[in-house]
């Protein structure tokens, strides 16, 4: 190598050790954490590596490695050729108001591909952590590395408020459909369950953009890209369900 030439970047550990799917090796409790110390040290723009590794995550050997992986792997973290800085979803975490965090966070734990297909395999499930751990073996992740991995995706997913814990099994909410970290959009998935108001919104919009679109025999607006889910309970109006489904059916929503 010549005095000119720039020494290869070193490959970020990719959170496996033992083979099989990536999946952070933090929790995103705290991935966040680190993720706001990420967001000071990076303000003013990126900053070497081993600065980051040494300041945000405290180590600058393989473990603060894994750190860094488990932030990329979030979306928080971006690696470029000046060095690491935070993403824009690491900065829109820590300026969000309380009210405004779950929606981020909920970016955040499905930019994980891992995290994403085990979520969107038991979406509105209850389950047991045999059953996820069973879910995570079925996508390959490595018997020596499954219950780490079963136990960072239950700390993370309640962390993000997609799921709440009832003794032995988690409860994941109902969340719609949404592209993952490999589409087009460039971020994670996010998923969010439709209020009443929301659906009712959302038919409307389908009927106007309906209105250049395709329609069938009946006049209904036919809109197989639109997923809407609607929360009830016990205390939810009769009356006013029916109503909103009955202009879902209207609309050709459902």
């Amino acid at each position: 190598m010549t005095g000119t030439e720039k020494p290869a970047a070193k490959a970020m550990p990719r959170g496996g050790r033992k083979g099989g799917p990536a999946f952070p090796r933090i929790s995103l409790k705290r991935a966040l954490e680190y993720s706001e110390k990420l967001v000071r040290k990076t303000h003013t723009g990126p900053q070497p590596e081993e600065d980051i590794l040494r300041g945000v995550f405290e180590n600058v050997g393989p473990e603060g490695g894994v750190r860094a992986s488990a932030l990329k792997q979030y979306g928080l973290l971006e690696v470029t050729a000046d060095g690491y800085k935070a993403t824009d979803l690491a900065k829109q975490i820590v300026a969000a108001l309380p009210e405004q965090r779950n929606p981020l966070l909920r970016r955040a734990l499905l930019s994980s591909k891992l995290f994403k297909r085990i979520f969107d395999t038991h979406n509105g499930d209850t389950v047991s952590t045999a059953k996820i751990r069973q879910t995570a073996l079925g996508l390959k992740v490595h018997l020596d590395s499954a219950d780490e991995c079963v136990k960072l995706f239950i700390e993370s997913v309640v962390t993000a408020g997609l799921g709440t814990l009832e003794g032995e099994s988690i409860v994941l909410v109902q969340a719609a459909a949404t592209p993952g970290p490999d589409n087009n959009d460039g971020g994670g998935g996010d998923a969010e369950a439709a209020s009443p108001a929301e659906a009712e919104a959302a038919a409307k919009a389908a009927a106007e953009k309906g209105s250049t679109g395709d329609r069938g025999a009946t006049g209904r607006v036919n809109r197989p890209g639109l997923s809407v889910s609607i929360n009830v309970d016990s205390t939810s109006d009769p009356d006013k369900l029916e109503k909103q489904l009955k202009l879902l059916r209207d609309y050709g929503v459902i």
